[in-house]
Protein backbone atom coordinates (compact mmCIF):
# COMPACT_ATOMS: atom_id res chain seq x y z
CA UNK A 1 0.00 0.00 0.00
CA UNK A 2 1.08 3.56 -0.73
CA UNK A 3 -0.21 6.22 1.65
CA UNK A 4 0.47 8.95 -0.91
CA UNK A 5 -1.61 7.24 -3.60
CA UNK A 6 -4.37 6.40 -1.11
CA UNK A 7 -4.62 9.92 0.29
CA UNK A 8 -4.51 11.48 -3.17
CA UNK A 9 -7.37 9.22 -4.30
CA UNK A 10 -9.46 10.24 -1.31
CA UNK A 11 -8.56 13.91 -1.81
CA UNK A 12 -9.67 13.81 -5.45
CA UNK A 13 -13.12 12.64 -4.45
CA UNK A 14 -13.41 15.07 -1.55
CA UNK A 15 -12.58 17.88 -3.98
CA UNK A 16 -15.27 16.74 -6.43
CA UNK A 17 -18.56 18.64 -6.51
CA UNK A 18 -20.20 15.62 -8.18
CA UNK A 19 -19.21 13.39 -5.27
CA UNK A 20 -20.70 15.69 -2.65
CA UNK A 21 -23.78 16.28 -4.79
CA UNK A 22 -24.45 12.55 -4.88
CA UNK A 23 -23.88 12.31 -1.13
CA UNK A 24 -26.32 15.17 -0.58
CA UNK A 25 -28.87 13.33 -2.71
CA UNK A 26 -28.32 10.15 -0.68
CA UNK A 27 -28.76 12.02 2.59
CA UNK A 28 -31.97 13.68 1.40
CA UNK A 29 -33.39 10.40 0.14
CA UNK A 30 -32.39 8.58 3.33
CA UNK A 31 -33.89 11.29 5.55
CA UNK A 32 -37.07 11.51 3.48
CA UNK A 33 -37.72 7.76 3.35
CA UNK A 34 -37.28 7.44 7.12
CA UNK A 35 -41.04 7.88 7.41
CA UNK A 36 -41.55 4.41 5.89
CA UNK A 37 -41.50 1.20 7.91
CA UNK A 38 -38.85 -0.50 5.75
CA UNK A 39 -35.39 0.71 6.84
CA UNK A 40 -32.67 1.17 4.24
CA UNK A 41 -35.13 0.91 1.38
CA UNK A 42 -33.96 3.70 -0.93
CA UNK A 43 -30.32 4.75 -0.46
CA UNK A 44 -28.43 1.42 -0.92
CA UNK A 45 -28.88 1.46 -4.74
CA UNK A 46 -27.34 4.94 -4.75
CA UNK A 47 -24.28 3.53 -2.96
CA UNK A 48 -23.97 0.89 -5.66
CA UNK A 49 -24.27 3.61 -8.31
CA UNK A 50 -21.49 5.57 -6.59
CA UNK A 51 -19.36 2.41 -6.51
CA UNK A 52 -19.76 2.02 -10.28
CA UNK A 53 -19.03 5.70 -10.99
CA UNK A 54 -16.01 5.90 -8.68
CA UNK A 55 -14.79 2.37 -9.38
CA UNK A 56 -14.52 2.80 -13.13
CA UNK A 57 -11.88 5.54 -12.93
CA UNK A 58 -8.85 4.40 -10.84
CA UNK A 59 -6.63 3.25 -13.75
CA UNK A 60 -8.54 3.09 -17.04
CA UNK A 61 -8.43 6.79 -18.00
CA UNK A 62 -4.83 7.10 -16.82
CA UNK A 63 -3.79 4.21 -19.06
CA UNK A 64 -5.54 5.74 -22.08
CA UNK A 65 -4.11 9.24 -21.66
CA UNK A 66 -0.58 8.21 -20.75
CA UNK A 67 -0.79 9.87 -17.32
CA UNK A 68 0.05 6.57 -15.66
CA UNK A 69 3.55 6.44 -17.16
CA UNK A 70 4.35 9.66 -15.27
CA UNK A 71 3.05 8.18 -12.02
CA UNK A 72 4.86 4.87 -12.28
CA UNK A 73 8.29 6.44 -12.75
CA UNK A 74 8.06 7.16 -9.03
CA UNK A 75 9.21 4.46 -6.58
CA UNK A 76 5.87 2.73 -6.14
CA UNK A 77 5.11 -0.92 -6.87
CA UNK A 78 2.36 -1.37 -9.46
CA UNK A 79 0.35 -3.70 -7.24
CA UNK A 80 0.72 -1.30 -4.33
CA UNK A 81 -0.44 1.54 -6.56
CA UNK A 82 -3.48 -0.41 -7.73
CA UNK A 83 -4.50 -1.59 -4.27
CA UNK A 84 -4.01 1.90 -2.83
CA UNK A 85 -6.30 3.33 -5.48
CA UNK A 86 -8.90 0.67 -4.69
CA UNK A 87 -8.63 1.36 -0.96
CA UNK A 88 -9.12 5.08 -1.54
CA UNK A 89 -12.20 4.56 -3.70
CA UNK A 90 -13.70 2.08 -1.23
CA UNK A 91 -13.08 4.55 1.62
CA UNK A 92 -15.04 7.37 -0.01
CA UNK A 93 -17.88 4.95 -0.82
CA UNK A 94 -18.02 3.77 2.79
CA UNK A 95 -18.09 7.37 3.99
CA UNK A 96 -21.08 7.99 1.73
CA UNK A 97 -22.82 4.92 3.17
CA UNK A 98 -22.20 6.07 6.73
CA UNK A 99 -23.60 9.52 5.96
CA UNK A 100 -26.73 7.99 4.40
CA UNK A 101 -27.23 5.72 7.41
CA UNK A 102 -26.84 8.61 9.86
CA UNK A 103 -29.28 10.69 7.77
CA UNK A 104 -31.92 7.96 7.96
CA UNK A 105 -31.41 7.51 11.70
CA UNK A 106 -31.76 11.27 12.14
CA UNK A 107 -34.91 11.25 10.04
CA UNK A 108 -36.40 8.45 12.12
CA UNK A 109 -35.58 10.32 15.31
CA UNK A 110 -37.17 13.53 14.04
CA UNK A 111 -40.29 11.71 12.80
CA UNK A 112 -40.61 9.54 15.92
CA UNK A 113 -40.28 6.35 13.91
CA UNK A 114 -38.68 3.10 15.12
CA UNK A 115 -34.92 3.45 14.75
CA UNK A 116 -34.18 -0.07 13.47
CA UNK A 117 -30.50 0.62 14.19
CA UNK A 118 -29.53 -3.05 13.93
CA UNK A 119 -31.21 -3.48 10.55
CA UNK A 120 -29.67 -0.27 9.24
CA UNK A 121 -26.26 -1.33 10.51
CA UNK A 122 -26.60 -4.67 8.73
CA UNK A 123 -27.74 -2.93 5.56
CA UNK A 124 -24.72 -0.63 5.69
CA UNK A 125 -22.38 -3.59 6.22
CA UNK A 126 -23.88 -5.52 3.31
CA UNK A 127 -23.84 -2.56 0.94
CA UNK A 128 -20.28 -1.68 1.94
CA UNK A 129 -19.21 -5.28 1.25
CA UNK A 130 -20.93 -5.26 -2.13
CA UNK A 131 -19.16 -2.01 -3.01
CA UNK A 132 -15.80 -3.73 -2.48
CA UNK A 133 -16.76 -6.38 -5.05
CA UNK A 134 -18.08 -3.79 -7.50
CA UNK A 135 -14.88 -1.74 -7.36
CA UNK A 136 -12.71 -4.88 -7.54
CA UNK A 137 -14.49 -6.14 -10.67
CA UNK A 138 -14.27 -2.73 -12.33
CA UNK A 139 -10.54 -2.52 -11.57
CA UNK A 140 -10.08 -6.06 -12.91
CA UNK A 141 -11.81 -5.11 -16.17
CA UNK A 142 -9.77 -1.89 -16.31
CA UNK A 143 -6.53 -3.84 -16.00
CA UNK A 144 -6.91 -5.06 -19.61
CA UNK A 145 -9.14 -2.39 -21.21
CA UNK A 146 -9.01 1.33 -21.95
CA UNK A 147 -10.75 4.39 -20.54
CA UNK A 148 -14.22 3.59 -19.22
CA UNK A 149 -14.72 0.30 -21.06
CA UNK A 150 -14.66 -1.44 -17.70
CA UNK A 151 -17.98 0.15 -16.75
CA UNK A 152 -19.47 -0.89 -20.09
CA UNK A 153 -18.29 -4.47 -19.54
CA UNK A 154 -19.66 -4.53 -15.99
CA UNK A 155 -23.11 -3.18 -16.91
CA UNK A 156 -23.26 -5.10 -20.18
CA UNK A 157 -22.34 -8.38 -18.53
CA UNK A 158 -25.06 -7.91 -15.92
CA UNK A 159 -27.66 -7.18 -18.60
CA UNK A 160 -26.61 -10.07 -20.83
CA UNK A 161 -26.62 -12.54 -17.94
CA UNK A 162 -30.09 -11.38 -16.92
CA UNK A 163 -31.44 -11.79 -20.46
CA UNK A 164 -29.87 -15.21 -20.96
CA UNK A 165 -31.15 -16.40 -17.58
CA UNK A 166 -34.67 -15.25 -18.48
CA UNK A 167 -34.55 -17.03 -21.85
CA UNK A 168 -33.25 -20.26 -20.34
CA UNK A 169 -35.87 -20.13 -17.58
CA UNK A 170 -38.63 -19.69 -20.17
CA UNK A 171 -37.53 -22.83 -21.97
CA UNK A 172 -37.40 -24.94 -18.80
CA UNK A 173 -35.34 -27.52 -20.68
CA UNK A 174 -31.91 -26.81 -19.27
CA UNK A 175 -32.17 -26.66 -15.46
CA UNK A 176 -28.46 -27.30 -15.03
CA UNK A 177 -27.57 -24.37 -17.27
CA UNK A 178 -30.10 -22.20 -15.42
CA UNK A 179 -28.58 -23.07 -12.05
CA UNK A 180 -25.06 -22.43 -13.36
CA UNK A 181 -26.05 -19.01 -14.72
CA UNK A 182 -27.76 -18.16 -11.44
CA UNK A 183 -24.61 -19.11 -9.57
CA UNK A 184 -22.53 -16.86 -11.80
CA UNK A 185 -24.99 -14.00 -11.28
CA UNK A 186 -24.97 -14.52 -7.50
CA UNK A 187 -21.18 -14.40 -7.43
CA UNK A 188 -20.64 -11.41 -9.72
CA UNK A 189 -23.75 -9.35 -8.93
CA UNK A 190 -24.99 -10.51 -5.53
CA UNK A 191 -28.14 -9.10 -3.97
CA UNK A 192 -27.70 -7.93 -0.39
CA UNK A 193 -29.60 -9.99 2.18
CA UNK A 194 -31.76 -8.13 4.67
CA UNK A 195 -30.20 -9.95 7.61
CA UNK A 196 -26.62 -10.59 8.64
CA UNK A 197 -25.33 -13.51 6.56
CA UNK A 198 -21.72 -14.41 7.30
CA UNK A 199 -21.33 -16.96 4.46
CA UNK A 200 -22.63 -14.35 2.02
CA UNK A 201 -20.14 -11.77 3.32
CA UNK A 202 -17.27 -14.23 2.99
CA UNK A 203 -18.36 -15.18 -0.53
CA UNK A 204 -18.48 -11.56 -1.68
CA UNK A 205 -15.14 -10.66 -0.10
CA UNK A 206 -13.44 -13.79 -1.49
CA UNK A 207 -14.71 -12.98 -4.99
CA UNK A 208 -13.41 -9.43 -4.60
CA UNK A 209 -10.02 -10.78 -3.50
CA UNK A 210 -9.81 -13.04 -6.56
CA UNK A 211 -10.66 -10.10 -8.85
CA UNK A 212 -7.98 -7.93 -7.22
CA UNK A 213 -5.32 -10.64 -7.43
CA UNK A 214 -6.05 -11.11 -11.14
CA UNK A 215 -6.06 -7.35 -11.66
CA UNK A 216 -2.65 -7.01 -10.00
CA UNK A 217 -1.18 -9.85 -12.07
CA UNK A 218 -2.42 -8.35 -15.34
CA UNK A 219 -1.56 -4.77 -14.38
CA UNK A 220 2.01 -5.69 -13.41
CA UNK A 221 2.62 -7.10 -16.89
CA UNK A 222 0.72 -4.55 -18.93
CA UNK A 223 2.70 -2.15 -21.06
CA UNK A 224 2.11 1.44 -19.99
CA UNK A 225 1.62 3.63 -23.09
CA UNK A 226 3.43 6.85 -23.84
CA UNK A 227 0.38 8.82 -24.90
CA UNK A 228 -3.00 7.31 -25.77
CA UNK A 229 -3.52 3.54 -26.06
Amino acid sequence: MSWVVYSETVRRHFASIAYWSLIALMAIVAFGTARFDTPGAAWPPLITLLAIIAGCAPIGPELSTGTLQLILVKPVNRSAYLLSRVAGVVTVIWIAGIIATVAELLGRAVMNKPMHATILGTTLLNVATTSVLVVSLLVFFASFTRAYYNAAIYVGLQIVLGIVMALVAMGRRYPTVSRALQQVMNNLFPEEPRALDTPWLLMVLSNAAVALVLACLIFRRREVPYGGD
